[in-house]
């Protein structure tokens, strides 16, 4: 069933709230994970100099982890947590199957033990793989903070964008808030700060 033009719009005008917020977490160093916003702008297909520039620098940050030399060893962790996850998993499923058919109680609770132990030390070298990235990042903060201008520029040329489609969606301006970490944009106003974050709606 093909959707009408104003579900079009709407479906557009979410994406581009997303990328709009998105861009604005990379630009204030709170979000270093790009793959949402180089999805977003596939989907959009937007076209034109700017977004050329834009997508190249969001997979260019996406590259800078590879380019430390722990790389290698932190890939090699996430690799061996997964495994574990997939472990723990399977045994699980297994412990709890034979406590459904009441055989070997004991073993089964033994083994429900062990894998909640390797299900933990999973998420802790997850958590240990996402701190090590971060770190990673944040050591290359001014070649990110390098395209501060071009991020705005593009959230501001998204702005003009999102209040076209959500006219054409039948969906009144004022009933749009935005949450972002910068209140700098074009076409939109501060209505609130709290703690570190701005309320904004268009103006």
């Amino acid at each position: 069933m093909s959707q009408s033009p104003r579900e079009k719009s709407r479906k557009k005008a979410k994406i581009m709230k997303e990328l709009i917020t998105e861009l604005d977490a990379i630009r204030s160093l709170k979000l270093f994970n790009t793959s949402h916003a180089l999805r977003y702008l596939s989907e959009l297909k937007l076209e034109g100099e700017l977004w050329k520039e834009v997508t190249q620098a969001l997979k260019k940050i996406a590259l800078m982890p590879t380019e430390d030399k722990s790389f290698p060893k932190i890939r090699r962790i996430d690799s061996i947590s997964d495994i574990l996850f997939m472990v723990s998993f399977a045994g699980m499923i297994g412990a709890l199957v034979l406590l459904l058919l009441n055989l070997e109680p004991v073993v089964s609770y033994l083994v429900l033990l062990l894998t909640l132990i390797v299900l933990n030390i999973s998420y802790f070298m997850k958590f240990y793989v996402s701190m090590r990235l971060r770190n990673i990042y944040l050591s290359r903060s001014q070649e990110i903070e390098a395209y501060n201008d071009l991020l705005r520029k593009a959230i501001d040329n998204l702005v003009s964008r999102l209040r076209g489609e959500i006219k054409k969606a039948g969906i009144e301006a004022k009933e749009v808030e935005f949450k972002l970490h910068n209140g700098d944009y074009t076409g939109l106003v501060v209505v609130e700060k709290k703690g570190g974050v701005y309320k904004l709606k268009f103006k």
